[in-house]
């Protein structure tokens, strides 16, 4: 099952991602088992609105049920594209939401696109048929999201 979501997350919280990202001194690593791909991720950083993140998405009642698996703030160059692909297994439930409106591509779904834009984005309930990626797309001018997995 795939849900569209609009304004998500509060904008104060929005604000604080999208400015914590353009810092220069911002701790961007490569993703893992994505080396390959044009993506950097902050996983974790204390005192900042990565953990004020993780604290909001810990303590959605509508994922009560399930555990928390944590979150990262992904930063996707301008080209960035990725082949339909299957989640892991052990992920129950995905969430993607996109933090600002610039020209880029969304996610494609079989049959569905999450179009790109701030505060936007999908809860993507993990079964074999949740085939998703990202199509190559011109322009492209990045990517900025926050990125929750639960189990």
């Amino acid at each position: 099952m795939l849900v569209e979501v609009e304004n998500f997350l509060p904008d104060n919280l929005v604000d604080e991602l999208v400015e914590f990202s353009q810092q220069p001194n911002a701790p961007w690593i490569k993703q893992a088992w994505q080396e390959n791909y044009p993506r950097q991720k902050i996983s974790w950083l204390l005192d900042s609105p990565i953990e004020t993140a993780y604290n909001y998405f810990a303590s959605l009642p509508m994922f009560a049920h399930l555990h928390f698996m944590g979150l990262s703030l992904w930063k996707d160059d301008i080209d960035f594209w990725m082949d339909p692909h299957l989640d892991n297994e052990q992920v129950k439930v995905a969430v993607q939401i996109f933090l600002d409106n610039r020209n880029s591509p969304g996610t494609e779904f079989k049959n569905r696109t999450i179009r790109y834009g701030r505060n936007r984005g999908y809860i993507l309930y993990n079964n074999p048929d949740m085939l998703h990626g990202v199509t190559k797309q011109i322009p492209h001018e990045g990517r900025l999201s926050i990125y929750a997995l639960y189990e």
